[in-house]
């Protein structure tokens, strides 16, 4: 056998490694959650902590921090640890897979934005200024600028993990209806930090809301990574919506724009994903697979097995 091949053999075999690489091999999904629920959340909740949330530009910092050390670093490793380097070059090869049809783009920079809008005008009323000038003005600084940062900076990688890792995973193992639902809660979790800092019941009821709400929103960016293979393409829908709406922490979204002091208009992009969720459920009928939903990689039938821990996380 080539040294190659021993390396390849190694990488996905849960008996070979220390105690650490072995824990991983056996628990992917619980060792990922353990990094990103302490070391992750370590900057976020500081800021909480010191009561300085009220800071943009300091929480959004610790929150493109969060995304790179506590949710993409755990999952490029465990991934090549877990499944071995052709998995994490797979993982990257959907990361930034481009071609995915213009249909597809005009749902995330057309449909999204406009669907989104349509649900904050009905939550908020007309805007105080509706005038077609500065409708159209605020388009660069308050939709494509936040679009363009929040997606390079933060949601890009937030789905490469949450899509590419965690729920594709799940979807292997339980399928992709209860994988979104089983995902929801989670990637709800990962705001936790932000939550606390509207106050513990509220930020208790915000984050229970987040998560409710976050099950048509997996379904939906489920559906469209099933039919695409395209990590870049969830992200880049991940993004139009919170620049519609919130924007990118430092710079307001379109929504918040419009509505300056009105906070509810915020979550327009979730709701509005609770619509396109329940869309694709109706359209599809539950059947959220398609040709070019990803197939794991070759393994053995124990390390298969183990890569997803189904006896020890069931």
């Amino acid at each position: 056998m080539s040294a190659s091949a021993m390396r390849e053999t190694s990488a996905v075999d849960p008996a070979g490694g220390g105690a650490v690489v072995r824990f991983i091999r056996r628990r992917p999904l619980v060792s990922f959650f353990l990094w990103a629920y302490t070391v992750g959340q370590v900057l976020p909740w500081s800021v909480t902590a010191a009561g300085l949330a009220d800071r943009a530009w300091l929480m959004s910092g610790s929150v493109v921090v969060s995304t790179f050390v506590g949710l993409l670093l755990p999952a490029l490793v465990i991934t090549r640890i877990a499944d071995g380097p052709e998995a994490l070059r797979g993982l990257w090869r959907r990361a930034v897979k481009m071609r995915v049809g213009v249909a597809w783009y005009a749902a995330a920079f057309l449909l999204v934005p406009a669907v989104t809008l349509a649900v904050g005008v009905l939550v908020g009323g007309g805007p105080p200024d509706r005038s077609v000038r500065f409708l159209l003005s605020t388009l660069g600084p308050h939709f494509l600028l936040p679009l363009l940062v929040t997606f390079v900076l933060i949601n890009w990688w937030e789905e490469v993990t949450w899509m590419g890792f965690v729920q594709a995973r799940l979807q292997d193992w339980r399928g992709p209806l209860l994988a979104a639902v089983l995902v929801a809660p989670l990637f709800a979790l990962q705001h936790s930090s932000l939550a606390a800092g509207q106050g513990l019941v509220p930020g208790a009821v915000l984050l229970l809301l987040l998560a409710v709400l976050a099950v048509p929103f997996r379904i939906a960016l489920g559906w469209a990574y099933n039919r695409t293979g395209s990590l870049f393409l969830v992200g880049l829908i991940h993004a139009a919506g919170n620049a519609t709406t919130g924007g990118d922490g430092v710079n307001a979204g379109y929504l918040r724009h419009l509505y300056p002091g009105n906070s509810n208009v915020t979550m327009a992009h979730l709701l509005a994903m609770v619509l396109l969720g329940l869309l694709v459920l109706i359209v599809t009928r539950g059947r959220l697979l398609g040709a070019d939903t990803p197939k794991p990689p070759e393994r053995s039938r124990r390390a298969a097995a183990t890569a997803h821990a189904t006896k020890d996380e069931s």
